[in-house]
């Protein structure tokens, strides 16, 4: 049972010498393999929230939250940390237990639940199929390869990742061919703060709107899905072929389904949001000026919005990276910094000690947020953490030659932070990246383990450098 707070009462004079308390955790201490801290001690404290909400939801299953009545394996957060929380601590062996509970929930056609395992709801015939929810079937099994080079998760997984993909294929993912599972509704961009969010009950304002967005949802999906497949294919020596032309199968009906030629989303209100902008950058929908308009419009979108997020969990879950990905990488510093709500740092300054459920779980205007589900202690927005490992230290992993063995430098320092220290033991050995600035110099020491090699990249450079094993120091 999750808690912040102890309460002791004493019937007479006592003297505490101490008070120890003692985590329950699938994250024991031998498993802890990354600690990065910063110059920065709001950012420290959003870190240190991210791991605790970690060791307190990683019991057996990945739960959403520890301390009410639900503790159940949902789907969508579980996908959207994955990544971030392998940095923290080794969970290979975690997930290829959970992945076991993923596939007993997997449904009839082949879709796979909004819970699992199975518990008091989320994993009925009527609960599958849901966009981000579903998906964790594919995304989690190539997070885990890509991170550890773990080909027997591949292959535990790739009967019921077909089945998965093929129904999905077959749909293409249309929300309404699929309504007899997922009983036509969507959790979609969970507690964002756009249009069309479905806790709110924005998703019923214009429903014809709504489904156009879910569908686009379900599609961008469909290609990231696809994509994953085609790696995990090539690397475990299966029909790749497959994967690839489905992948660009999915990318051409986005294209022509859900964009205008200049790129634009037919359903206009789309172009309104954050989070459809995102997962079309993210797929590489669009070229030349029709991408270069929607990167304005998302600019203007974020200065509308006085540079704050306005993203839910599925679009949180790619904000960071697909912002840097696309030369917004002062946008994505803007929104580790911000401290209005809603941001990641308005909880640091509000007193979290874990990452909240939704951005406005509290507020200095409002005071406590909705009774009816809310949580100080969801994981799913400590993703952050991913981009803090692979951009602001320059830490990630290449699916061409997974778990490390060849890795990806590529950092994007702010003098905000004002220096940065990661110790990252992965797959292949410890990874060290430390930075800091002298006057106006950058000056950054990294450390690639024996039989690894790294593409480095240097801030305000396109072109990688390979380097082998050793410790290096660049002054810039």
């Amino acid at each position: 049972f999750g808690y912040r707070l102890v309460s002791i009462t004493a019937t007479d004079d006592v003297i505490i010498n101490s008070i120890q308390s003692i985590p329950v955790t699938s994250i024991a201490e031998n498993l802890e393999t990354g600690v990065v801290t910063t110059g920065h001690e709001l950012v420290n404290k959003l870190i240190s929230n991210t791991v605790w909400g970690q060791r307190s939801n990683y019991l057996s299953v990945p739960t959403d939250c520890p301390q009410r009545n639900e503790r159940l394996g949902w789907t969508a957060d579980t996908q959207v940390f994955t990544a971030t929380g392998t940095f923290f601590a080794n969970t290979n062996a975690f997930f290829h237990k959970w992945m076991r509970d993923v596939r007993d929930t997997q449904g009839e056609f082949g879709g796979f639940p909004g819970v699992a395992p199975v518990a008091q709801y989320g994993a009925e015939p009527s609960s599958m199929m849901r966009v981000g929810w579903s998906d964790a079937g594919i995304i989690v099994p190539w997070t885990i390869w890509k991170q550890y080079g773990d080909n027997s998760i591949i292959e535990e997984s790739w009967e019921s990742m077909e089945r998965y993909m093929d129904h999905v294929a077959r749909t293409k993912y249309d929300h309404t061919a699929l309504s007899a599972e997922n009983s036509n509704y969507q959790w979609a961009d969970w507690l964002s703060y756009e249009a069309l969010e479905s806790c709110s009950g924005r998703m019923n304002d214009n429903f014809t709107e709504t489904l156009g967005y879910w569908n686009y949802l379900c599609a961008s999906y469909w290609a990231i899905d696809a994509a994953m497949m085609r790696d995990m294919a090539s690397a475990a020596g299966k029909d790749a072929a497959k994967y690839e032309q489905m992948t660009a199968e999915a990318k051409a009906y986005i294209k022509d389904t859900f964009m205008n030629e200049d790129g634009t989303f037919k359903t206009a209100i789309l172009n309104t949001m954050q989070t459809p902008a995102l997962f079309a950058l993210k797929n590489g929908i669009l070229e030349g000026k029709a991408k270069e308009d929607m990167c304005a419009r998302l600019r203007k979108n974020f200065e509308d919005h006085d540079n704050c997020l306005q993203t839910g969990f599925l679009g949180t879950s790619i904000l960071m990276g697909t912002l840097t990905d696309n030369g917004m990488e002062d946008i994505a510093y803007e929104l580790l910094f911000q401290r209005r709500n809603p941001s990641w740092l308005y909880s640091v300054d509000n007193g979290a000690t874990t990452i909240w459920e939704r951005w406005n779980s509290y507020t200095l205007e409002d005071g406590m947020g909705p009774k009816g589900m809310n949580s100080f202690n969801h994981y799913a927005y400590g993703c952050v953490c991913q981009w803090i490992w692979e951009t602001a230290a320059g830490i990630a992993a290449d699916p061409a030659e997974p778990g490390f063995r060849h890795i990806i430098m590529k950092p994007v320092p702010d003098k905000r932070l004002g220096h940065l220290d990661a110790e990252f033991k992965s797959a292949a050995g410890t990874i060290r990246s430390s930075w800091k600035y002298e006057g106006d110099a950058w000056v950054w020491t990294f450390t690639i383990p024996e039989g690894a090699s790294a593409s480095v990249t240097l801030p305000g450079e396109t072109e990688a450098a390979e380097y082998g094993a050793g410790t290096w120091t660049i002054s810039r």
